[in-house]
């Protein structure tokens, strides 16, 4: 069995040709939640808007900030181009505001309130998005990269091979060792341990055990950390931080289900599968002399890759949602916040996102999240077009004129979106609220928007 690697960024087919896949663009985020997930095949000219689509060259889009005929989505030879149709609200490609721009694989692009992932699915893709839902793991996602995930688990899971798994510090390669026992049907426990976290003159000991007396402080026999997950599975984390010499104990241990305690003479049997992880290059590290070229053959005849966040952005709203539920917050997010969390390169991926959601949360006070309360590094790209979209919002004489700390009048309402020249997007920036409930005080006070259009 091969690796499974699952790395998204180049849009290429197992073959390596073009031709044998699709493109399609994923809803990721719209005001209707019930159209998330949805997805629109690339196949030719494609235009965006309002208005109703007669035939597969149009999708329609119910977003009052989507113009009638907002964006175009056509095939060039170099790829697949957007261009904005000169709309009200402009089209934004990957936090920017664009009049035309190429679409790779991966790219967020928004008009009005809705958020769509440009995605290039090869052919095994393609057949892995038939899989039955008895084969799905519980891991959250809804991209490529992660059936090819649920995939590597539901294939390798029964087996007794050791897997490694690999990807960036955070991408969760815990969650799929847990998958990974989950799917084996051991009755045994998950055992994991950090090998980086054990202290050096005590790691041989945690793993394999001592007998009475073998050193000081060895006060009773231990069975080591191998014992603990009998008839269970051992996830070694940051298995390339294990010394040279314990790793050619543990290629004993691999290869003859038996191990051997510190102090001990005789070597004793054990039922463990074992799951290894690590956040480097395992070749590098063979061909520079930190890690056995023999363990490391024995270790990755069973792989899985897991893509970094940046290049599975499909699956950041679903764990955003996931993570604020978790805090004990609203799981809802408004545009802004969504393009904003789309946008962001998560250099530290999924542990990132949990910890900036989880400190957010406490501040949401049980309303959707708003870009304002996420770190300024997360939203600097979408914040970064706000100066020459339109005027600023804090524009002096209008500021000095209306209490932003209380609901507007009508002729306050009509004001504001006089000044922003009729968009709805800024005069709800102003009084520091969601879109929503702008329409909320214009239909209540009589005003109509579209005339300020």
């Amino acid at each position: 069995m091969g690796a499974v690697t699952l790395a998204s960024t180049v849009p290429r087919g197992l073959d390596g040709d073009e031709g044998s896949g699709a493109w399609r663009l994923l809803l990721v985020h719209a005001p209707d939640v019930g159209a998330v997930g949805r997805s629109t095949p690339l196949v030719g000219p494609l235009i965006l808007g309002r208005e109703p689509a007669a035939d597969e060259s149009r999708l329609e889009i119910a977003d009052p900030e989507v113009s009638r005929s907002h964006a175009a989505l056509e095939r060039s030879d170099e790829g697949w181009l957007v261009r904005d149709l000169e709309s009200r609200n402009g089209t934004f490609l990957d936090g920017a505001r664009i009049t035309e721009a190429p679409i790779a694989h991966g790219s967020v692009l928004r008009v009005g309130d809705h958020l769509f992932v440009a995605q290039y699915l090869s052919a095994f893709d393609l057949e892995l998005m038939l899989m039955p839902p008895e084969k799905r793991s519980s891991l959250i996602g809804r991209g490529a990269a992660m059936l090819r995930v649920w995939w590597a688990i539901a294939m390798y899971g029964p087996s007794a091979l050791p897997v490694l798994v690999g990807g960036e510090t955070g991408v969760g390669k815990e969650l799929v060792a847990t998958e990974l026992h989950r799917a084996s049907g051991r009755e045994g426990e998950l055992v994991p341990v950090n090998c980086a976290a054990l202290p050096a003159n005590l790691v041989e000991s945690e793993l394999f055990g001592h007998a009475k007396g073998a050193f000081t402080g060895a006060s009773a026999k231990s069975e080591g950390l191998f014992g603990c997950a009998a008839a269970g599975t051992l996830f070694l984390d940051e298995i390339g931080e294990m010394p040279l010499e314990l790793q050619a104990k543990l290629l004993r241990a691999l290869a003859t289900g038996e191990v051997r305690g510190v102090g001990e003479t005789i070597s004793r049997r054990v039922d463990v599968r074992v799951v290894t992880a690590t956040n480097v290059d395992l070749q590098r590290a063979v061909e520079e002399g930190t890690f056995r070229a023999d363990l490391y053959s024995r270790l990755m005849a069973a792989t899985i890759v897991v893509a970094p966040l940046r290049e599975r952005r499909e699956d950041v709203l679903p764990l955003a949602a996931h993570f604020l539920e978790k805090a004990g917050a609203s799981p809802s997010v408004t545009a802004d916040t969504a393009e904003a969390l789309l946008t962001h390169d998560w250099p530290f991926n999924v542990r990132e996102l949990e910890q900036v959601l989880g400190a957010a949360a406490l501040r949401s006070k049980g309303e959707p999240l708003e870009r304002a309360l996420l770190p300024e590094a997360v939203r600097r790209r979408v914040d970064a077009r706000r100066p020459s979209a339109r005027p600023a919002a804090a524009k002096a004489p209008l500021a000095l004129r209306i209490n932003r700390e209380q609901t507007p009048t009508a002729d306050e309402l009509r004001e504001v979106l006089e000044h922003f020249g009729g968009s709805v997007a800024d005069a709800a920036r102003f009084f520091g609220k969601d879109r929503k409930q702008l329409y909320r005080w214009a239909e209540r006070l009589g005003v109509d928007l579209d005339a300020f259009r």
